[in-house]
């Protein structure tokens, strides 16, 4: 056991991130998470698209890599959710930009999904899927599966443990990571591994694949996986 999961924090994991958006977005800066390669595949997979597309980004955060990755594109509607207030405080410049209608929204993605009747071409969550364990993530894209209807895509941005591994070995080359995070002190890296051995739950690549076909998507693709191998996107198309 490392000393990042012995350490007690007094801000609670699931708020963790509402707390210290500047951890995170200092974490983002750095692109340590590779959330620049990803976008940029994100953007090529929604281009050529026909126009006026509907695109559900949650967990959005601040939306910056979203509204870069949707600019120029032929979006015709953009939909924000997440639960930091000061996330989409920041949120709110990020999407101004977009050359569609642009809503943000203020609440837990999960309650959301349950209750949102407003159906989507395209829904997207990076980095926020993983804290679900499975049944729930099984139970969210079933949500998802439904929202997008009969010709939408899911494309989730998360983290994948190897084949056969562990979540104890996926954790176990997450903390490795730590000399690469240089740009975080001590502390905050405390907080972040914190978090992330509280709240992430990582699945194989298979298991990513068995849950969206139990959710009704007939195909699943693998078009990314990040160079430290911690996460990959997937497309799941109904």
């Amino acid at each position: 056991m490392t000393a990042a999961t012995k350490i007690e924090v007094a801000v609670p994991p699931s708020a963790l991130f509402q707390e210290m958006w500047g951890i995170y977005r200092k974490v983002l800066d750095n692109n340590y998470l590779f959330h620049r390669e990803a976008y940029v595949v994100l953007r090529q997979l929604l281009q050529n698209q026909r126009p006026g597309f509907s695109f559900l980004d949650l967990a959005c955060g601040d939306a910056s890599f979203s509204a870069a990755a949707l600019e120029g594109l032929p979006v015709g509607r953009y939909v924000g959710i997440d639960l930091s207030r000061t996330a989409l405080d920041e949120a709110t410049a990020n999407v101004a930009g977009l050359s569609c209608a642009a809503e943000l929204r203020r609440g837990d993605f999960v309650e959301w999904l349950t209750a949102s009747e407003e159906p989507v071409d395209f829904a997207w969550i990076g980095l926020s899927l993983y804290h679900l364990r499975f049944d729930k993530k099984l139970e969210v894209m079933h949500q998802l599966r439904r929202l997008v209807g009969p010709s939408g895509t899911l494309l989730v941005y998360e983290n994948t443990c190897k084949m056969w591994e562990s979540r104890a070995g996926w954790m176990r080359r997450w903390e490795r990571q730590r000399k690469d995070f240089s740009a975080l002190s001590s502390l905050e890296w405390l907080l972040l591994a914190t978090h992330v051995h509280s709240m992430d739950y990582p699945e194989t690549a298979s298991s990513w694949r068995n849950l969206g076909r139990r959710a009704g998507f007939r195909e699943v693709r693998e078009h990314y996986r990040s160079p430290s191998n911690l996460f990959r996107l997937f497309s799941f198309k109904a």
